[in-house]
């Protein structure tokens, strides 16, 4: 229940002059896209027609466990997506999977809002598909620009629902970032990061997740570089 009601006021904001910045989006300000990649919450960019982007997502916690994500620009609106497992060795649970996705964008890159849904495939040798759609929004806010989604994945209990909410904040070529993870029986995240833009094809990333409520302890980092060749 907790992490449907943070959806929920995540969202809220979002969606009550979504439809309206949908009708003025010849007038607004496009979303700038002040982070290609979140470390564990979800963005709402699509990839523009023809775009591919290449982002290696590293965590260090007992060792390096890296990951390839793919995506492809269909139309400016409809892109497709596929994750590695780890790269090492020895990945375990969600690490040692295979995923595919696809993303559409409902509202059109050129709005000051972006509101897009999505649906991800987790394929791992011995065991069923696991799907898992997902409700992503968007909206500027002076220099902040927030970012909300609900997911699911389908099959698991009702109250397998997970919540983000991601604040990145624009500082030129500089972003700094905050996400916050609630996935309602599973462990919740806090996670500050800073990205840089030291090419305009170019994305570097460094975060800390922080467990709320864990009675481990976490010693976590997470990099992550994004190019577009």
């Amino acid at each position: 229940m907790k992490t449907i009601t943070l959806a929920g006021l995540a969202l809220a904001p979002l969606f009550l002059r979504a439809p309206l910045a949908a009708q003025q989006a010849g007038r607004g300000a496009a979303l700038p896209q002040l982070a290609q990649e979140l470390f564990l919450a979800e963005t709402a960019y699509a990839q523009e027609q023809g775009e591919v982007q290449l982002t290696l997502h590293t965590r260090f916690e007992g060792g390096t466990h890296t990951r390839l994500l793919g995506e492809y620009g269909v139309t400016d609106r409809f892109q497709v997506q596929a994750l590695s497992p780890a790269l090492e060795d020895g990945g375990e649970g969600d690490e040692g999977a295979y995923e595919a996705g696809v993303l559409f964008a409902l509202i059109p890159g050129q709005a000051p809002v972006a509101l897009s849904v999505a649906m991800d495939v987790s394929l791992q040798h011995g065991e069923a598909p696991q799907w898992e759609p997902a409700l992503i929004a968007a909206r500027q806010f002076g220099p902040v620009q927030l970012h909300g989604a609900v997911s699911t994945e389908l099959g698991e209990p009702a109250d397998a629902v997970t919540g983000t909410l991601a604040a990145l904040f624009d500082a030129g070529r500089l972003t700094p970032t905050l996400e916050l993870v609630m996935q309602g029986a599973d462990d919740d995240f806090v996670v500050p990061g800073l990205f840089a833009h030291p090419h305009e094809h170019v994305e570097v990333g460094v975060g800390a997740p922080i467990c709320i409520g864990c009675r481990r302890s976490l010693r976590e980092v997470r990099l992550m570089l994004t190019v577009e060749p």
